[in-house]
């Protein structure tokens, strides 16, 4: 389970360096869980060098070498010493999603976090009986045979309104019309759904209009939240920055805050930190031995955020080239060699309000330090961009990853 939130953090920092390329100064959000748990269901039927790419892109790879060397015994097959990164080498990863999956589910009645995979296949192809057995006991993925080659339209409806079903209607229209088509032989989908009141709610009344600094020139009037409370903080005088967790209630999910002091560059203000940002780093610095319980003067903006990415080039241009392609081996699924990537299609929203926090997310993959101790009130105020993530806390999984450039409600 460690190696891959570990996985997910790497591809997350990754990701989100991609995306800013084409995204300078704007809104980012995106679930770095969605995005990995539909590749990683696309990858269980990878073989050779389709394998290794997404391996690497995805950082599976330090998980499957863990075992590489590692001498396994199974129902009295011989021991192997060396190993590809296919199934049974990769077991670590798959086991790890299912973990997870499983912790993400639990029932409770505090907060919502719901996460599910599914796989829609043309009714006409055959998916190999050992990759059906495998995306069920990992991803708890049921694959359904649908109608691709004559009812495309009907088929693209069916699986948006499952999607709209498991992120209670925030991810509507995933797939528009141009993503499915009659040649389109599968669609893995994840939707991710979470809803939490923070531990520690605003009060409405605290609420009130606000300049909010999208540039050192600019500004425009966002409704400004206020409290004054105790929360873990951690001052990076260095890296000129401050990061502040805001706990949901139970604590089992926080979301986490990093606000430069100021806009000191000519754009927002998140260069430094965004040039210095891996996962390590972020890790290191939510690291609660690190954060000092500290009297917070908070203001936080309200605010929702929804984007919608075709990953396609962006995950080429990290290294995932031949999925896409002809050269595509997906022979873990089928026995053909006719299968490769032709989307993959991520939605996402987000919501921050008084009360807390709404998020969502769903992504389809169609085949075709030094800190510095505080002792008085600590003014945090995020009335300028900052980065933000919401992580599963026991896992230390980043469910949801993003950047606020300027608030919309």
């Amino acid at each position: 389970m460690e190696q891959v939130s570990a996985s997910i953090g790497n591809f997350t920092v990754d990701l989100f360096t991609k995306l800013n390329e084409t995204n300078r100064d704007k809104n980012i959000f995106f679930s770095p869980w969605s995005i990995s748990s539909a590749l990683a269901l696309t990858y269980l039927a990878a073989k050779g060098n389709t394998a290794k790419e997404m391996a690497k892109v995805l950082h599976f790879t330090k998980a499957v070498e863990a075992v590489s060397s590692v001498a396994r015994p199974s129902r009295g097959r011989p021991k192997r010493r060396r190993m590809d990164p296919e199934h049974e080498q990769a077991e670590n990863i798959h086991s790890g999603f299912k973990e997870l999956l499983t912790a993400f589910n639990k029932p409770r009645n505090t907060y919502s976090l719901r996460s599910a995979n599914r796989i829609y296949v043309e009714k006409t192809y055959p998916l190999l009986p050992t990759y059906i057995q495998l995306s069920k006991k990992y991803y708890k993925a049921e694959p359904k045979k649908v109608n691709f080659k004559t009812a495309p339209e009907q088929t693209r409806k069916e699986i948006n309104t499952w999607v709209e079903k498991q992120t209670e209607s925030k991810i509507e229209n995933l797939l528009s019309s141009d993503d499915v088509k009659s040649i389109t032989k599968l669609i893995l989908v994840n939707a991710i759904y979470f809803k939490a009141e923070w531990e520690v709610k605003f009060q409405a009344g605290h609420t009130s209009m606000q300049p909010f600094r999208l540039s050192k020139n600019k500004s425009k009037l966002v409704k400004m939240m206020y409290m004054k409370n105790t929360f873990p903080v951690l001052i990076m005088e260095k890296m000129n920055f401050k990061m502040i967790e805001l706990p949901y209630v139970k604590r089992e999910l926080s979301m986490f805050i990093l606000l430069p002091d100021d806009i000191k560059d000519g754009t927002t203000g998140l260069e430094q930190l965004e040039r210095e940002l891996t996962y390590e780093k972020l890790s290191e610095w939510a690291d609660s031995k690190k954060m000092t319980e500290t009297l917070v003067d908070l203001h936080l903006p309200k605010f929702s955020l929804e984007d919608r990415y075709d990953l396609h080039d962006t995950l080429k241009n990290m290294g995932m080239t031949s999925a896409f392609s002809f050269q595509a081996d997906f022979r873990g699924m089928t026995d053909k060699r006719d299968l490769c990537i032709s989307k993959v299609v991520h939605q996402s929203f987000v919501a921050v309000d008084e009360k807390g926090t709404e998020a969502a997310a769903a992504t389809a993959v169609i085949v075709s330090l030094t800190a510095t101790a505080i002792n008085y009130a600590l003014t945090f105020k995020a009335d300028h961009p900052f980065h933000f993530f919401i992580r599963h806390n026991k896992s230390k999984t980043i469910l949801f990853f993003g950047r606020l450039c300027c608030p919309v409600e």
